[in-house]
Parts: C-alpha cells; structure tokens; sequence
C-alpha cells in the first residue's frame, strides 16, 4: 500500500476520487488501487489514447465477471479533455505523470490532491503553488534516482496563507535597512510574511520600516523596549504565523532568490531545517568571500540519518540566519532563545536545532551575505565580553548534554573546543588566563581529556586537539598572539 493509498484510507470521509494516470500506468497498478481503498465513487481519467483504456475496461469486466472481484466501487473512465471535477471534498490522485501536466489542470480544484511523480524540472514545490489556495491537504512523493524519495505534504492549516515568517531584530540598523528590505521583497510571494521587530532603538529604524509597509503588507513592524537581540528574535518568534521560520540581521542582505530556494527545498521534503551557504562582506573595503561549510553531500541530498544530522553541531558555521526551520519542532522541543544572553544567542540556538532535527537539506548555493568591519557589532568583541560562552555552554550542558546520549554529548564538546579556541583568537591578552581557566572547567564539565583530544584530532583537526590540550595544561603563553 503506498502513500495515497493510506491517505485515503485514513480519511474516510473522501468518498469521491479521481484518478489521473500516466504512460506506464498498467491495469494491474489499477486493480492493486482499488483493492487498497474504500471509496464510492472513482473516475480514471485518461490523457492517452483511448485503446489504452479501452482494454482497461475490458480486463476490469472480465475481472468482475470470471474472477471474484468483489468490488463495490463505482468505476468510470474518462477523457481528459472531458473531465471537470467531482462533487464534495474529492481528491485528485495522479501516478506515473508528468508534473507539467498537474499544471495544466489545476483548474479542477481538487480539496485533497495527492501525487506520485518521478523528479523533474518542475519541483513538486511548483504544483503545491498551483493547487494551495484551492486544496485544503497536498502530498507529493518525488522518487529520485538512486536516492530516498521526498514527500511534501501540507494542510492548509489555522494561520491561512503563511508557510515563512521571517524575523529581523532592529536595533541601530537604519543605514542598511533598505538594502536588506529590497533584497528580502523582490521575491513576491503572498505566503509569506516579515516581522521587524523594534527593540527599542534610538535611530530611525522604525520609520524605515514602516516607509516600506506603505507598499507591502506582508511587512509588520513589533514593538518592544530594549532587550537585547535574544529577546527581539524571541518576541518575533512568539508573535510568529509561519509553519517555517527564519531570521536575518537587518544589516545584512540576501540574494533575491534566497527564501524561495530555501522554503521549496525544505516542503519537497518535509524537512525540519533547511540551510545554504553564506557569504562574509566587508563594510570597510566593500568586497565578500565565500565561507566554507557543510554544503555538500550527503546534506544536499536531504537527509534523516541523526548521525549526519548531529555532526552538523560540530561541521556546520555557527549563522542561524541562512536557515528556515519548522515551527512546529522548535515548539515541540521548546527550543527558544535565551533573552539573558545579551550576544551570540545563535550558538545555542544552532546547536539545539540540530540536536532536535530529524531530517536537514542543504542548498548548495551562496545566499545570504553577512556585513562584516561595520561598528558595533558583537562579533568585534575582544575584551570579557566573551564570558558570555561560559553562559552558553551551561545553559547547553542542561539542554543537550544532560540527555546522556554519548554521540551528542561528543558533538557539543567539539563545539566547545571550537567556540573557545574562537575566543581565544579573539580577546585581548591580559584576559586570556581567566578565559583559559574557565574554559578548562566547562570542557572537563562533559568531558574527560584522553578521549575528549583523540575525539578533537579525529573531527576537528592535529592543531586545534593540541590548541584543546593547552587549555587543559593552563598553558596561558601559547595563547600569546594567538590569531
């Protein structure tokens, strides 16, 4: 029984169904449908010649009458081109066809369309487009080649049309706000919308935005006072429609097509997160890079194995904002962010999303630019400042390495590592001995030093394992211009 079939049969209520069936469509694929389901009423429609179906019926008689083919369904076939709906909540399935073809008869207006189709240039992403406003429950299978199929399926849901919201924290941000408000609605699509959340800033950000949701209403300025990035993204979140989510910088920019890639890699195959490359701008001499990240596959294929999921903890760049996530296993985990954290709030939120994930896509493609070298930023940070890991990691220690699962708990640790290390490249030198302690303490906190530095030159390399075994020996001079 495959997937249309035990959709039908868990929803008893669809009496009546349409068949839509491709080239290869046999009649003993026919007869293994109907014997799977109980319906009253099926109608096949044919878009091939009608010799086809002609001898389709003709074995369905035969069946009837010689074989004891005790069905009580109504059975009729149809032309295409004479076919135009059914009565009441029907559902179209289609097997074995051409994707361009559902296309062409989104006209119909199924309630429940449900699809089997082979991967094709027109993504399943663009038949959802064309049926959403008219199907209340979609389900496309996509069969790939040599990988693991991807279903998309979707309710129309409480919150109507939004499937992305899309979460800018503001504060002192009104020198860049246009670009990134042009960047993000050049893409038009009316599902989604973006929530610019005002933290209280001083500047004319808000002004900005309201300048622009003259023209676009799927702008919402929130207000709230001062409380950090933490709390905007939060209080964004919690005021949030989208059955995804997102979040950019509002001094950062995307490439037009960012979110659209992003939302229809992420629907074709239900996943909870999907993620893309991202690029470093630099504010002083206006010039980028590409950064490297775990692009690649198995991640651009799509992926549920937890293994590959998890080591992302360790693999993946710590940029929350390159990414959609699935509201409902954010809300499922509780996973929220920290509003006590007054910077790098997104490391605990990267690391517990991917602990809770259970299935992750890539898109291979640089997206997002990130706007480096402008004042004010927390990444400049190079003074105690950077304590704030210490924070982190405690919070991190109750969340994901309190689950007593070996493998995560090794993942966090090379996060750990990581993170420090990063630190320690960054903070000014007559800070590094208190920085070097404490680190010492969250590392032994999940860790012991043997396995913990056979682990770190395994995963994250000879040098970093040696720069880890120097913080376990307080050794404070080999961090002396450490960069």
């Amino acid at each position: 029984m495959n997937e249309i079939s035990c959709f039908l049969n868990s929803n008893p209520e669809i009496k009546n169904v349409a068949l839509l069936i491709g080239n290869k469509y046999t009649y003993e694929n026919l007869r293994e449908f109907v014997k799977d389901i109980s319906i009253d009423h099926l109608i096949v429609i044919n878009p091939f010649p009608d010799s086809k179906i002609k001898e389709m019926r003709k074995q369905l008689e035969y069946d009837r009458n010689y074989m004891s083919f005790n069905i009580s369904i109504l059975i009729e076939f149809m032309d295409i081109n004479t076919f135009n709906g059914m009565d009441g909540n029907w559902a179209l399935c289609a097997e074995w066809i051409e994707a361009d073809l559902l296309l062409n008869v989104n006209k119909w207006k199924p309630a429940y369309l449900l699809a089997d189709l082979w991967k094709d240039y027109i993504t399943a992403f663009k038949v959802w487009e064309a049926y959403k406003n008219s199907a209340v429950h979609i389900l496309i299978k996509t069969r790939r080649w040599g990988k693991a199929d991807q279903i998309l399926e979707w309710d129309s849901g409480e919150n109507g049309d939004v499937e992305l919201s899309v979460i800018f924290p503001m504060y002192n941000v009104e020198k860049y706000l246009d670009q990134c408000i042009e960047s993000v609605t050049a893409w038009k699509a009316p599902y989604v919308e973006f929530l610019f959340v005002n933290d209280g800033s001083p500047d004319n950000s808000r002004e900005v935005v309201l300048k622009w949701a003259k023209e676009d209403p799927r702008i919402k300025l929130l207000d709230k006072p001062n409380g950090g990035c933490a709390s905007a993204r939060q209080y964004g979140f919690d005021h949030a429609k989208g059955k995804y989510i997102g979040f950019i910088d509002p001094d950062d920019y995307i490439d037009e097509s960012m979110y659209r890639k992003l939302l229809r890699a992420a629907m074709t195959g239900s996943y909870d997160i999907s993620y893309c490359g991202y690029n470093e701008y630099y504010e002083d001499t206006k010039t980028q890079k590409r950064v490297d990240d775990a692009l690649g596959v198995p991640y651009c294929d799509g992926t549920t194995n937890t293994q590959e999921i998890l080591n992302l903890i360790t693999y993946c760049r710590v940029a929350i904002w390159r990414g959609i996530y699935k509201a409902e296993m954010l809300k499922k985990n509780n996973i929220h962010f920290y509003t006590d954290l007054r910077r790098f709030d997104d490391l605990p939120f990267k690391v517990e999303t991917f602990a809770a994930a259970k299935s992750v896509i890539a898109v291979p493609e640089y997206l997002y630019y990130y706007r480096l070298a402008r004042p004010g930023q927390d990444v400049a940070a190079d003074d105690e400042r950077l304590y704030v890991h210490f924070d982190i990691f405690k919070y991190l220690n109750k969340s994901i390495a309190d689950k007593n699962d070996g493998f995560l708990t090794d993942q966090l640790q090379m996060c750990k590592i990581q993170t420090h290390l990063y630190a320690l490249r960054k903070i000014k030198d007559e800070f590094k001995e208190y920085y070097i302690k404490h680190a010492k303490e969250d590392l032994d906190s999940t860790g012991i030093f043997e396995r913990t530095y056979e682990l770190a030159r395994e995963r994250i390399g000879q040098e970093n394992a040696d720069y880890y075994k120097a913080i376990e020996q307080n050794n404070v001079k080999i961090f002396s211009n450490y960069k």
